[in-house]
């Protein structure tokens, strides 16, 4: 597949996870693209300032694979929702949804405004990959909820650093997401 084919493709596929997301999908979305960020962020080949596009690339496309992929995963285990963290998530699904109205403009519209923020704050909190992980957290979806407009209410804002801390509790509860079980024969 050429080059430009496999843009062609990643893009679509972007699309196609931006209008599939649903409110019984999103929660699966938020724990794949917050794994995505810690394994990237505090794995052994985490990446080191100064940092560049390519990284910034790296956190947005686990921003799209965490749509694409959330259909594909059923939870039987979420953080239970505040009024704060129903607001952001309906902001979410209806800003995905306005994105993908615009097909691959639309994902384009999403990835320049989230790729410049992404390089933004692996820089700005360097010094910690935790808060960089919520930084990024937070900036990827609060430019999936702001939609193609870039406008959101503050309390849906706020609600998407509640969904960070509710998923954070979570897992430091001994919440393991599904997949990084290991089944012992």
């Amino acid at each position: 597949m050429s080059a430009a084919a496999q843009a062609k493709d990643w893009q679509r596929l972007a699309a196609e996870g931006l209008a599939g997301l649903s409110p019984t999908s999103l929660p699966s979305a938020e724990l794949l693209y917050l794994d995505g960020l810690a394994v990237y962020l505090m794995g052994p080949e985490a990446p080191e300032s100064p940092f560049t596009i390519e990284q910034g690339s790296v956190v947005v496309g686990h921003l799209l694979r965490s749509l694409v992929d959330s259909s594909n995963l059923e939870l039987d285990d979420e953080p239970q929702s505040s009024p704060s963290m129903a607001e952001a998530r309906e902001a979410i699904v209806e800003g995905a949804h306005l994105f993908a109205v615009r097909g691959v403009p639309g994902v384009k519209q999403l990835v320049n405004r989230f790729l410049a923020a992404a390089v933004g704050e692996l820089e700005i909190h360097k010094e910690s990959a935790e808060a960089q992980t919520r930084s990024l957290f937070y900036y990827g979806l609060l430019a999936i909820a702001s939609g193609p407009d870039n406008a959101l209410s503050q309390s849906a804002a706020n609600g998407i650093i509640d969904l960070f801390d509710a998923w954070d509790a979570q897992i430091g509860a001994g919440f393991v997401p599904p997949w990084r079980l290991v089944q012992s024969s």
